[in-house]
């Protein structure tokens, strides 16, 4: 039911592209904890078919990068990656996702770039041919590109947010991506990948046979300890910034409220982080997706 007002808010009428839509707003919001909940619900109704749109392309293709038999991967990502590279030429597609998205594209505010959009799909192509990160200036960089860039990308369906926005938004989407890091370590190392920068775990003594085998130890303690610090120290001079960006505000402060969550999961999961994927509890998130909902529905009357 909201998808379809937000779709009459938006004046999207033709049957094909509201399937369309329908279909790719649905598997967005799929999550109802996750950034693009956020995101959607964070913008007027008539953008936000807009904005989930542009946020499953990504979505789609770091799936694709993670997830199915290993050999498949990088064949069933680039096949994505070229697929939307045609419906974005010719503005149409068989998938609903790229349908959709190639519509959202041709009408946003602001047109994505060619090089915004590479540097979103760098991550994904980086983890399938997985490197490890030797300090935390390259997984800065790396979160930065990957979140951040996914992340400019989908507001590019709001409007102009200017260079000191788009640096609040990469700044957001590099601290949402190293506190998933941390919250996914144990997914990740059973999947053979390290994202904690190899500096770290030498400063703190971490052996990597101890956290491959799931083992926790005092220093693993101080190592999540130290960079959840590291992030939650970052958090107030971003949320102050994104004061002067009216539009833009509303969203980072819900995007705060959610990497601090987050940040508090792993804290508490302690050995158990090891073994299974912190989370924050669902409910505070909904609430916060609600409120934005509610504030962006008055500001769009």
């Amino acid at each position: 039911m909201l998808v379809r007002r937000w779709l009459d808010a938006a004046g999207i009428f033709d049957p094909a592209l509201r399937a369309a839509y329908t279909v790719t707003c649905r598997r967005g919001l799929s999550d109802r904890a996750g950034v693009t909940w956020l995101g959607v619900m964070s913008v007027p109704p008539h953008v936000r078919p807009l904005l989930a749109a542009g946020a499953m392309v990504v979505l789609e293709a770091d799936a694709r990068a993670d997830e199915g038999p290993h050999e498949q991967r990088l064949e069933r990502f680039e096949e994505w990656v070229d697929a939307w590279y045609a419906a974005l030429a010719s503005g149409s597609s068989a998938d609903p996702i790229l349908h959709a998205a190639a519509h959202a594209h041709r009408v946003a505010p602001v047109k994505p770039t060619r090089a915004l959009m590479e540097q979103a799909f760098s991550a994904p192509r980086r983890d399938l041919s997985f490197r490890e990160f030797p300090t935390y200036a390259d997984w800065q960089e790396y979160a930065a590109g990957s979140a951040g860039a996914a992340m400019v990308w989908s507001l590019c369906m709001r409007g102009e947010y200017g260079e000191s926005g788009e640096r609040i938004i990469r700044e957001y989407g590099y601290m949402a991506q190293l506190v998933d890091c941390l919250a996914d370590v144990s997914e990740d190392a059973r999947d053979g990948r390290l994202y904690l920068p190899l500096e770290d775990l030498d400063r703190f003594g971490v052996r990597r046979e101890d956290l491959e085998a799931g083992r926790w130890t005092p220093a693993m303690a101080a190592l999540v300890a130290f960079e959840v610090a590291r992030i939650i120290d970052r958090m107030p001079a971003v949320l102050e910034m994104a004061r002067a960006h009216p539009w833009l505000y509303p969203f980072c402060s819900a995007l705060d409220e959610y990497i601090r969550r987050l940040c508090t999961a792993v804290v508490e999961a302690g050995p158990s982080l090891l073994r299974r994927v912190a989370v924050p509890p669902t409910g505070p998130m909904v609430r916060g997706g609600m409120g934005l909902w509610r504030s962006a529905h008055v500001s769009s009357r």
